[in-house]
């Protein structure tokens, strides 16, 4: 295997492994999420429903992504982190190039699916490393930059893909050698797994922790013994978290889309609007989400996370109505603004209070389980819904009015678990200092010792 490439060291390289990781996961957001600023030529071109629209973009790809998360999990807290990531970003290079060039429905489906499974790496690699690495005062703040890297992958997708799809469009596609001239939207899906370089250079540069970090790690059987243990804790917050992520997924599917449809733009101006602004705002959310987590104390940091996601859900459907309902396109660029930012503030919430109840041991399997069952429910559910409903009760021009009923829906649910949440660990008693993954002293690097020391929930 090829050394590692100026390796980062376990901890004063702790922030920077987190920003690494941040930017492998960017790159992988903005490639799922390109197809949004391609959505509408592409439906034209290939003559496609609302619903198979929101089926690519959504089910298709979180399928096998869900499915293989739980066993990248497996694999990440064996200690082969890096290799899984390596893999990964081959193949979804390879998929993103093949769905460029499909020219069925049913192809385009497959090439989705196979983006997915190599995305799938990502999360419980990611989670496993900082689990080890980042010390528990830099925990919030690590975890902000990796989901605040999501928003931050939506936004470069819809402005750098906005404006690269205008040039295109200008320059009426692109010549490819053994392609032939390729149509602007397909040339753009081309050029955009030229970055992924970046991203291979980065996991590259990733050094596993010495054995004996992983030395420990339990199997299957014990992590979902774990969970069952706590399995009304677990499920509350699985819910919640699946609201606060459908909401994020759907947007990002159809929200380019509403602004083509009801504010008259072109596809590359909405996506380039809608990609500074997001790229100006969401991230804040983010960031402000972290530097509280790492605020709390003791105690306090499972409550404050479960807090703040109950929070950004009660503000989804005021900051819906802004958006879907202004009469004109600065008000409602104002209410996608602010629902961008309440959207990343519930992004680091449910991360972190995944990784507060979860033992560092586990971490990579019972955050890949957790996070696929998420993934399936949000990715797969939101957009297909929404392109549903746009088929069959509200009509194309009546998007906004579709993500309005939805995201309403399902803030309610989510903020009705995330309240249940928050009484559930008030009614908890504080866990002693130290409790892994808990207390103000506690520490991530101590995979064998769970058992005698977490928290009874």
């Amino acid at each position: 295997m090829m050394p590692p490439c100026n390796p980062v060291r376990e901890r004063s390289g702790s922030l920077s492994l987190a920003l690494l990781l941040a930017g492998i996961q960017l790159l992988a957001f903005s490639e799922r999420f390109l197809l949004t600023v391609v959505a509408q030529p592409l439906k034209l071109e290939l003559s496609l429903t609302d619903a198979q629209l929101g089926f690519l973009q959504g089910s298709a790809f979180v399928l096998l992504h869900a499915l293989s998360m739980p066993f990248c999990g497996r694999i990440a807290d064996r200690g082969h982190r890096r290799a899984l990531l390596i893999g990964g970003i081959v193949l979804w290079s390879v998929a993103g190039i093949a769905f460029a060039l499909a020219g069925s429905f049913a192809l385009m489906v497959a090439a989705r699916m196979v983006l997915g499974l190599g995305q799938a790496v990502v999360a419980p690699a990611a989670l496993s490393l900082l689990a080890y690495r980042l010390p528990p005062h830099h925990m919030g703040r690590g975890l902000s930059w990796l989901t605040a890297s999501t928003s931050l992958g939506r936004s470069l997708a819809l402005l750098g893909g906005g404006a690269v799809l205008a040039l295109l469009t200008a320059a009426g596609g692109l010549d490819l050698p053994g392609a032939g001239q390729l149509s602007p939207w397909r040339a753009l899906l081309i050029l955009s797994c030229l970055p992924n370089l970046l991203a291979l250079v980065a996991a590259l540069c990733i050094a596993e922790p010495p054995a004996r970090r992983h030395a420990g790690t339990p199997r299957d059987g014990r992590a979902w013994a774990w969970i069952w243990r706590h399995r009304a804790v677990y499920l509350a917050l699985f819910v919640a978290a699946a609201c606060a992520a459908l909401v994020p997924q759907s947007l990002g599917a159809w929200a380019p889309t509403f602004y083509v449809r009801v504010h008259g733009l072109t596809p590359a101006e909405s996506g380039v609007r809608l990609g500074l602004l997001s790229m100006l705002i969401a991230p804040l959310g983010h960031l402000v989400g972290g530097w509280l987590l790492d605020r709390a104390r003791a105690f306090g940091r499972r409550i404050t996370a479960a807090r703040m996601l109950l929070a950004g859900l009660l503000l989804v459907p005021p900051c819906t109505a802004a958006m879907t309902l202004a009469p004109t396109l600065p008000l409602s660029l104002v209410g996608f603004g602010a629902l961008a930012a309440t959207l990343g503030f519930t992004g680091p919430a449910y991360v972190a209070c995944l990784q507060f109840l979860t033992p560092a041991s586990m971490r990579g399997f019972v955050s890949g389980v957790f996070i696929a069952g998420v993934a399936l429910t949000a990715i797969g559910v939101g957009p297909f819904l929404i392109g549903l409903l746009n088929d069959r009760v509200f009509g194309q021009a009546g998007v906004g009015s579709t993500m309005l009923a939805v995201f309403v829906v399902v803030a309610l649910l989510g903020a009705a678990l995330a309240l249940a949440l928050v009484r559930s660990i008030r009614a908890q008693p504080r866990p002693a200092v130290g409790a892994a993954g808990l207390g103000r002293t506690s520490s991530p690097y101590r995979p064998a010792s769970e058992a005698a020391h977490s928290p009874r929930l």
